[in-house]
């Protein structure tokens, strides 16, 4: 099961569950895998188009053309507003 965690005021008001476990057959690309599910993504894809969105996989920072695979744990972050600078300014211990 790869799970998907999401992090951040806006965006836990924008999806109806911020804890996501789902099976994939094969790996494949952050990228695809939000387009590939917008019954579960659809409400991030405006943070996306703007480049509000920080992604990691496994606690390592993320692109979204970084293969995820069966057993991995992404982390989706808002990035927007206020909070930032230069930069993402969220730490990932």
């Amino acid at each position: 099961m790869l799970k998907v965690l999401i992090f951040g005021h806006a965006l836990r008001e924008v999806v109806e569950d911020p804890e996501v476990e789902m099976a994939l057959d094969d790996s494949t690309t952050l990228r695809m895998l939000l387009e590939e599910h917008p019954e579960i993504f659809q409400s991030l894809m405006p943070f996306l188009r703007s480049q509000q969105l920080m992604f990691t996989i496994n606690q390592k920072i993320s692109t979204l053309d970084a293969k995820v695979k069966d057993g991995d744990v992404v982390k989706i972050t808002h990035q927007g507003g206020e909070q930032h600078a230069d930069g993402a300014m969220w730490h990932n211990p």
